[in-house]
């Protein structure tokens, strides 16, 4: 095959290289800025909680219950919620646990006694969830 021919094949049927350098450095800033937006959207949603909740105080009134008393604030004040209090003992671990449903509204103060099996020495909110 003449050089001729060979350049004329090649010519033909040769691949381009896609996009060039410029084009796939666009592209890349471009993936990465639209992952940047992603990643900071699901963070702010993880960080500004629809519920939030704080134990105003809790008392131990024997050696097998706990009073809690709690406010949970609901920024979605169309649907209830259940908020999971739980007593701890003495060496932290969990003696005592409690679902409390909480009624719509912007605002709730809520007590609950919790039965524990042992004498306990606090009582927490663990966790509230829209139902």
């Amino acid at each position: 095959m003449t050089s001729e021919v060979q350049d004329e094949v090649v010519a033909r049927y040769a691949r381009s290289s896609g996009l060039s350098r410029r084009g796939r450095v666009a592209l890349g800033v471009a993936g990465v800025l639209a992952l940047t937006g992603v990643v900071s959207y699901i963070g702010l949603k993880q960080a500004t909680p629809t519920l939030t909740a704080t134990v105003l105080g809790y008392q131990v009134s024997s050696d097998h219950a706990v009073d809690v008393r709690f406010q949970v604030d609901n920024r979605k004040s169309d649907r209830p919620a259940t908020c999971t209090v739980r007593a701890r003992d003495y060496g932290g671990n969990e003696v005592g646990r409690l679902d409390v449903p909480v009624p719509a509204g912007p605002r709730q103060v809520l007590s609950a006694t919790i039965r524990t099996s042992s004498r306990a020495i606090s009582g927490e909110v663990l966790d509230c969830q829209l139902t």
